[in-house]
């Protein structure tokens, strides 16, 4: 059993607006920025990836509006391949939102800019999900 925090103040369900499903949103481009970024551990242990938390604008069309899409680049892993998409991607996001020589991730933070979104079909494993797949300055360009 657990306390819920923020009991004091009363906690009733009818005072909350209930999480919407998660279906995925439709492909296409949409103005986001970078809101969170973490570096993670890969589940063998080998390598680890940077994890970016992009969040769609408010204004955003197709009822993406404030919802949120991830992206990971695989930047220190065994698969060289993998480690040179990870840093074209990467370069990508960085010309997008004019940040050419980051130190720490947080310097990507809150700059806007356009994400193209995927949708990930469902497998047997997972749900149907989104998936980054492009960058690209705030107002559609690309800056190199």
């Amino acid at each position: 059993m657990a306390m819920i925090p923020g009991y004091e103040e009363g906690f009733h369900a009818k005072d909350v607006e209930p999480a919407g499903d998660f279906k995925p949103i439709p492909a296409g481009w949409y103005p986001a920025m970078v809101t969170d970024s973490e570096v993670k551990q890969t589940k063998a242990g080998n390598g680890s990836y940077l994890s970016l938390s992009f969040t769609i604008d408010e204004n955003a069309p197709d009822g993406a509006a404030n919802r949120k899409v991830w992206c990971n680049l695989n930047l220190d892993n065994p698969n060289p391949k993998a480690v040179e998409i990870a840093r074209r991607e990467l370069s990508s996001l960085c010309h997008a939102v004019d940040v050419l020589n980051p130190e720490d991730s947080s310097e990507l933070h809150g700059i806007p800019l356009q994400i193209k979104v995927k949708v990930r079909p469902e497998t047997n494993q997972y749900p149907a999900g989104n998936d980054v797949v492009g960058f690209k300055g705030e107002g559609g360009d690309v800056p190199w």
